[in-house]
C-alpha cells in the first residue's frame, strides 16, 4: 500500500472521527469522564459510517461499499434442511462474536459436509470452536489457530473442559507467519474470523484459501460490520464468486472445482504483493 494512499485513508478517518463529536460527547465527557466519552464518540463514528447496524442498514441503497451478492443460506446450500437449528452450546452471542443464527449456519455445514479437516482463524474463547467439533465427524479434527495467549488469556475457554476437546487441535501461531502445509487443500470447511486490519487480512485471507480443497466451503465473519474488512473482500470479491449469506455478516464460497481452487492461489499471491 503506497505511502499516499495511507495519508489519504487516515485523514479522512480524522474527519470522520472529528464529526462524529457532538454536544452529547462533551456532556458525557463532563458527567462520566474520558473512557466513556470516548466509546461514545467511537460508537457513533462507527453509526454514521454505516457499520452499526448491519442488519439493518445493509440493505440500504447508501452501502454501496457492500458490493458483494447476497443470497439466503437456503439458496447457498440447497441440500441443507434451515427449517431447524442444529443444537448449539453456549448459543448466547458474545462481544463481537458469531451471532447464533450465524453459528447455527456454520454448524449446519460441519453436520452435512462431515469433513475430516475443518480448519478455524482466529480461536478467540473457543465459541465456535467446540460447536465445529459437536459437529464434526467421528475422527475428523477441528484445527484453530489464534496467536499465542497472553498471561490470563481465555483463549479456548470454552473447549477446555469439554469432551469435545480431543476433536480439536490448538495451534498457537501468527497467522502472517504460520506455514500451512501440512493442512493444505485439505479442509471441508474453514472459517476465517482473526484479523480485521491490515497487513494481517490479506495473510488470514490467503491461509484460508491454502487450506480449503476444492470440493470445500469457506467462510469469513465481520463482512458489513467494520470498514477494514468490508472493503477489503468487497474488492476480493470482484476476482472471485463470493456470496454474502442474507440476514448475517458471513461470506461464503463453496469451491466446487479445481479451476477455482487454483484461481483463489492466483488471487492471494496477487493481494500478498499488495498489501502485505
Amino acid at each position: 500500500m503506497s505511502g499516499n494512499h495511507r495519508s489519504s485513508s487516515l485523514i479522512g478517518r480524522i474527519f470522520a472521527e472529528i464529526g462524529s463529536l457532538n454536544l452529547n460527547a462533551l456532556s458525557i465527557l463532563a458527567r462520566l469522564g474520558f473512557g466513556s466519552a470516548q466509546a461514545y464518540v467511537t460508537y457513533t463514528h462507527r453509526l454514521y459510517a454505516g457499520y452499526g447496524l448491519p442488519w439493518t442498514w445493509s440493505n440500504l441503497p447508501w452501502r454501496a461499499d457492500m458490493t458483494i451478492p447476497r443470497v439466503t443460506a437456503a439458496e447457498l446450500f440447497p441440500e441443507i434442511d434451515f427449517t431447524r437449528s442444529p443444537e448449539l452450546l453456549h448459543p448466547f452471542p458474545r462481544e463481537q462474536g458469531v451471532l447464533p443464527h450465524e453459528l447455527m449456519i456454520l454448524c449446519h455445514a460441519v453436520r452435512k459436509f462431515q469433513p475430516a479437516v475443518t480448519v478455524e482463524l482466529g480461536t478467540a474463547e473457543g465459541r465456535s470452536t467446540v460447536n465445529l467439533a459437536m459437529y464434526a465427524p467421528e475422527g475428523g479434527e477441528v484445527v484453530t489457530v489464534n496467536l499465542p495467549p497472553e498471561p490470563g488469556s481465555s483463549v479456548g475457554y470454552f473447549y477446555w473442559d469439554s469432551p469435545l476437546k480431543s476433536k480439536i487441535k490448538q495451534l498457537y501461531e501468527d497467522i502472517s507467519t504460520w506455514n500451512p502445509n501440512g493442512y493444505r487443500a485439505s479442509a471441508g470447511v474453514v472459517f476465517c474470523d482473526a484479523c480485521d486490519q491490515q497487513p494481517g487480512m490479506v495473510h488470514e485471507m490467503a491461509q484460508g484459501f491454502a487450506v480449503v480443497k476444492p470440493g470445500g466451503v469457506l467462510f469469513r465473519h465481520d463482512y458489513g460490520t467494520n470498514r477494514g474488512p468490508t472493503k477489503f473482500w468487497s474488492e476480493v470479491g470482484k476476482h472471485l464468486p463470493l456470496r454474502h449469506i442474507e440476514g448475517t455478516t458471513l461470506l461464503c464460497m463453496r469451491v466446487e472445482t479445481p479451476e477455482l481452487h487454483a484461481q483463489m492461489q492466483k488471487v492471494a499471491a496477487d493481494f500478498l504483493k499488495r498489501y502485505a
